[in-house]
């Protein structure tokens, strides 16, 4: 039986937090770094601060760790210059966004790759699901070896164009 919780435990924290519950050490680094690349598009004027984060994983590579993270944003009182200040609280009716961030995060925090996109939650989706999902997998295999992966058929379609 306690094989069992442990393992449940495992399971939950690999997977994410619910509401209320801590994001592990690289989460909470890839929360910090998908927050600082939403602050630096020019179109944001405003500083926003996460009010939830819906699901959270990360899974460890050769190259380091990747963090996909799904949360919530909503607008401050401050400018977005001072999106780090403890006192920049969410105002009641700022614009909200819903976010997804792919992160990569290699040794000694350095970042290798990221994707961060947030449309504002009224607006209809700008970019199609899969183009998301297939933006998300590039950061995903950021900094491994190429050669490690290895598709069926890959070498074999390549054989078989003509040469130029």
């Amino acid at each position: 039986m306690r094989r069992l919780l442990i393992a449940l435990a495992l399971c939950l924290c690999a997977v994410g937090p619910a509401d209320g519950a801590e994001l592990s050490a690289a989460q909470r680094r890839g929360l910090e770094v998908a927050l600082a690349e939403f602050h630096q598009h020019p179109p944001v004027q405003w500083a926003f601060r996460e009010t939830s984060v819906e699901r959270a994983a990360d899974t460890p590579f050769p190259a380091g760790i990747f963090v996909r993270l799904e949360f919530k944003l909503q607008q401050t009182n401050c400018r977005k210059k001072d999106w780090k200040k403890p006192e920049c609280k969410v105002k009641p009716n700022g614009r909200k966004r819903q976010c997804l961030a792919c992160i990569k995060l290699g040794s000694e925090d350095r970042v290798l790759g990221r994707m961060v996109h947030c449309p504002i939650q009224t607006q209809a989706p700008q970019e199609p699901k899969e183009r998301q999902e297939d933006q998300c997998s590039r950061v995903e295999r950021a900094g491994e070896d190429p050669h490690s992966y290895y598709f069926p058929g890959q070498f074999a379609f390549f054989k078989a164009l003509p040469p130029e």
